[in-house]
């Protein structure tokens, strides 16, 4: 019982199912250290990067761009609060991100796991700017560090490795209402098609999939 958090009466099962991603997320934006009036880039439109957009926007982010190139997490993504959100794999993406964000960002979290995001993020980042690795990568993945660009900058790199003291605020952020899944729970399974809910979720269809015990 020691261990238990309570959930709200009025809190679905399903949000409360999201309490430990929203903690890692947490644990990621102490560690990015917006402040208010900030720029932020979030990569990655998946059930992390729009959980992060909304903790972005909670921590006084003046401007939120999104860099995904899945239409329909785009979306998802101006419902929960981006004020934009481009396709980096469209040509000109450079030009509409620096039009969107009025300039660079002061701050980009890196939510997707491979080579190509962590490059944008790289461009994205203003002087300055701190970016947050936040995906988990494979064990032995490399990136070439653009060190000129290190040094330009001015950048601060940083890494985050899951949730080791946020999990009473997850669920504080929860019961208050101030985190929406709505959007991000797209697909809902019973326990006898869990391997369907599996495909699913490694589906581009799906954002975030939960399994409902009958």
């Amino acid at each position: 019982a020691a261990q238990a958090f309570q959930l709200g009466d009025s809190v679905p099962y399903e949000a409360g199912a999201m309490a430990e991603p929203v903690a890692c997320c947490l644990h990621g934006i102490d560690l990015a250290g917006i402040k208010a009036g900030d720029r932020v880039c979030i990569v990655g439109g998946g059930a992390i990067g729009l959980i992060m957009l909304q903790l972005a926007k909670l921590s006084g982010a003046s401007t939120l761009v999104l860099s995904e190139p899945n239409e329909k997490r785009r979306q998802v993504a101006l419902e929960v609060g981006a004020g934009a959100a481009i396709d980096p794999t469209q040509p000109g993406y450079e030009e509409a991100f620096t039009q969107a964000m009025d300039g660079s960002a002061d701050v980009v979290i890196e939510c997707v796991g491979n080579n190509a995001a962590v490059k944008s993020a790289f461009q994205f980042a203003g002087k300055g700017a701190t970016i947050l690795l936040f995906s988990v990568p494979k064990v032995d993945a490399t990136f070439d560090l653009p060190l000129f660009d290190v040094y330009k900058k001015e950048l601060t790199i940083k890494g985050s490795f899951v949730n080791p003291d946020t999990h009473a605020r997850a669920v504080a952020l929860i019961n208050s209402g101030k985190v929406d899944f709505g959007p991000i729970i797209t697909h809902r399974f019973t326990l006898d098609q869990l391997p369907e809910a599996i495909a699913m979720q490694m589906s581009d269809a799906s954002i975030k999939v939960v399994v409902e015990a009958q």
